[in-house]
């Protein structure tokens, strides 16, 4: 029994003593029974590169990790010390006064490709892109070739990140946006036969004549012809 009591007391005493010497740590503190973790937001233990809570026997050091989320704030560490980041969608309200963040839509998200809805949390795929779910939740966002977005007149070609323009629109600003304009007599690329029309989305008859992409023009076969003869 003594033996027992003497044991107990053992333990009781090293919990005691544990707990001091947590408590005399800036770097750690106490979450659990024999339980410990990172005391400051933004580091992680130096072995694993987390911050999950451990016996106190497995301690090995803390230190600053990167893409460590912050327990109170949409916000996670980047690799500087003492450096945090808002979370894709958030924009930090004023940074000089603290970590206090609040959702803007129209943020590209930094690992999809993806922009910030009005609504808090949700997301919208970039155009020619969609989302691959798992559940509820979108896991990864892959390019989606063929795909006719009416409000934009585009559609998705098979090369990532290409698109074109509805028959009888040209792009604005080639390069730079997805903006498209209507341009009259333009040939219908689906329809060669027409073109378009002065109001935008009418057409009419194409009354050029069109050729093969293989056929040689008249007068290059007339310049031939001469140029052969005179040869001859």
């Amino acid at each position: 029994m003594n033996s027992y009591k003497k044991i107990a007391i053992g333990v009781f005493a090293l919990v005691v003593l544990w707990h001091l010497v947590v408590a005399m740590t800036n770097q750690i503190t106490v979450c659990g029974l024999f339980l410990s973790k990172p005391a400051d937001p933004g580091y992680g233990w130096a072995d694993s590169g987390n911050a999950d809570a451990r016996f106190f026997w497995q301690i090995t050091g803390v230190k600053w990790l990167a893409g460590i989320k912050h327990p109170e704030f949409n916000a996670e560490t980047t690799p500087t010390q003492g450096d945090w980041k808002p979370l894709p969608g958030y924009q930090f309200t004023d940074r000089t006064k603290g970590l206090e963040t609040h959702w803007e839509a129209g943020l590209l998200h930094s690992d999809y490709m993806a922009w910030s809805d009005e609504v808090e949390g949700k997301w919208i795929p970039v155009t020619g892109y969609r989302f691959v779910y798992q559940g509820d939740t979108f896991i990864e966002s892959v390019w989606d070739p063929g795909k006719r977005y009416d409000d934009l007149k585009v559609i998705s070609l098979p090369e990532k990140d290409q698109y074109k323009p509805f028959a009888g629109y040209t792009f604005l600003e080639p390069g730079q946006s997805l903006k498209v304009v209507w341009t009259p007599g333009l040939v219908n690329s689906d329809n060669p036969r027409l073109v378009a029309g002065t109001k935008e989305g009418t057409w009419k008859v194409n009354h050029t004549p069109s050729r093969r992409s293989g056929e040689v023009p008249w007068v290059v076969k007339k310049i031939a012809e001469r140029v052969i003869i005179h040869a001859f």
